[in-house]
């Protein structure tokens, strides 16, 4: 757990309980086990609560969201894992990160119940792509996940952006011009020998319309490249692709 908290950086108790303890429901003995099993944790300095909270003081324990402590780091530095003190990030972080480890642990839920086969996922930064850019400059693309599907003998691809509609239409474009410039390297298909599908989660259909316009001025590279979902069927639309 300690590995995982280091690589999504903040996880809710009720994610952990559900990605640790499978728990499903705030009542159930797992969900208490979870609990007990975090407040020793943090007690001994393995993790962190941070002071927010998701909706509140009224969302209980389920709504408590923790960082890796500072006996953490110092435990996985010793296997040479560096992560960086979280402190006290603002509202918009947590709601990003969150979102993220929300879809890591969807995607575990789904590999259990064998809705698909997840082979592997990666969280920022270890999802970011270094490549050589106009004039050899070095560039950086900076996806929020990397998530490989198994397709039969095949598998799936993925570079995932979490929107959470707080960036402006020009910086979605601009993002969106950086994937095409890593795509153009060939930097990506010399290694794996495919680019993989780079997604745009929307949170509603509003900003999926806006998600759109954003990506409609972009060349013809675009429209097989991106593609735009809801958050809510990340999983399942992944899951589909992989039996087609």
């Amino acid at each position: 757990m300690l590995v995982f908290l280091s690589e999504v950086r903040v996880a809710s108790g009720a994610q952990l309980a559900r990605r640790w303890w499978g728990a499903r429901v705030p009542s159930d003995a797992r969900s208490r086990l979870a609990r007990k099993t975090l407040a020793r944790l943090e007690a001994s300095g393995l993790v962190d609560r941070l002071p927010q909270r998701i909706g509140g003081v009224r969302g209980g324990s389920r709504s408590i969201i923790y960082a890796l402590g500072s006996t953490g780091r110092r435990l996985l530095k010793r296997d040479g894992i560096t992560t960086k003190r979280v402190g006290a990030p603002g509202e918009r972080y947590l709601a990003h990160h969150l979102a993220a480890t929300e879809l890591r642990v969807r995607l575990f839920e789904a590999g259990l119940r064998g809705e698909l086969d997840v082979i592997e996922i990666e969280s920022e930064p270890r999802c970011w792509r270094t490549y050589t850019g106009p004039h050899g400059a070095s560039r950086v693309v900076k996806p929020d996940l990397f998530v490989r599907i198994g397709a039969g003998a095949l598998e799936d691809r993925y570079l995932v952006e979490i929107d959470r509609a707080t960036e402006s239409l020009p910086t979605i474009t601009a993002k969106a011009r950086v994937y095409l410039e890593h795509y153009r390297s060939g930097s990506e298909q010399q290694r794996h020998g495919v680019y993989p599908r780079v997604i745009w989660s929307a949170p509603n259909d509003h900003r999926a319309a806006q998600l759109h316009q954003a990506l409609a001025v972009l060349p013809s590279p675009a429209r097989h490249l991106f593609s735009i979902w809801p958050y809510d069927e990340i999983v399942g639309r992944m899951a589909a692709e992989a039996r087609a």
